[in-house]
């Protein structure tokens, strides 16, 4: 685990300072003996660079701190999570289906639009989905800072439980970026990061053929599911392909003997599930 709480974009930017710094060593033909120490800095640097982006943005890197991505059981268990949401009418077409399966699921909202959404909140809480926080107006993290950061989290949980009664205690960075001033704030406030273990990218609207297949064919035993039922603060976007995606891929796991819980269930409690 990264300890040091630094911005990613700092320590971008002091690798940046390196690299340049090496390759005008080696321009000037300083510290080419007996190697080429200037160059060997630039590259160390780029390559310390990329490591530190893929451990910002990947779903299963817990370098900067813990997350959770899936569980590892021996149970036909699986967990759908929808992103960015709510946004009617397409998570009243998805309600109706989950209820119509009996399916729980868990919904990462977005701050702004649960204020606009205040009876689609609450019917998402009442037929026993779990909430999640995405931030309040679905931010990129990264390039926030600490204040924006604790105020995106902590408008958003303060929002949902006042139309809930229940603050959520699991959180999903928009786009699951994060670096250690991110999941320190996380941590503060005893929130659970939650990313994914399975994603098919449904928000670009590939088609529902597409998504079922992307989703169905990487679906293993504890696995978390990637869906959006919103289009950020936004809400311009059809959703209506992850929808008919999402029953397909209910149907389909279904016959294959799959049973679906919410990320509470699946994180904490897979073992006693029968």
């Amino acid at each position: 685990m990264f300890d040091i709480k630094i911005r990613l974009i700092s320590m971008l930017g002091l690798l940046t300072f390196i690299v340049l710094g090496g390759l005008i060593l080696d321009y000037r033909k300083m510290l080419r003996r007996p190697k080429r120490i200037g160059i060997g800095m630039a590259v160390l640097g780029i390559a310390i660079g990329v490591f530190l982006t893929l451990c910002a943005v990947l779903p299963d890197n817990n370098v900067f701190g813990k997350v959770f991505v899936e569980s590892e059981t021996s149970r036909k268990v699986v967990a759908l999570t929808f992103d960015d949401g709510p946004y009617s009418p397409y998570t009243e077409q998805l309600l109706d289906i989950l209820k119509e399966y009996n399916v729980p699921a868990t919904f990462f909202l977005v701050g702004e639009n649960v204020q606009k959404n205040p009876e689609l909140v609450r019917r998402i809480a009442y037929e026993g989905h779990q909430l999640g926080n995405h931030t309040y107006h679905h931010v990129d993290l990264l390039k926030s800072d600490k204040k924006t950061i604790a105020e995106e989290v902590d408008h958003t949980s303060k929002v949902i439980a006042a139309i809930t009664g229940t603050a959520p205690h699991v959180v999903r960075p928009p786009h699951g970026f994060r670096d250690p001033v991110v999941m320190e704030i996380m941590a503060e406030r005893s929130l659970k990061v939650v990313e994914w273990s399975v994603m098919s990218r449904d928000w670009t609207n590939p088609g529902v053929e597409v998504i079922v297949d992307r989703t169905v064919k990487k679906v293993k035993n504890g696995s978390i599911i990637l869906l959006h039922d919103g289009d950020g603060t936004a809400s311009e976007a059809p959703r209506i392909q992850s929808v008919e995606a999402a029953r397909r891929i209910i149907q389909t796991l279904m016959a294959q003997g799959y049973q679906f819980v919410t990320v509470d269930e699946i994180l904490n409690k897979t073992e006693d599930i029968k």
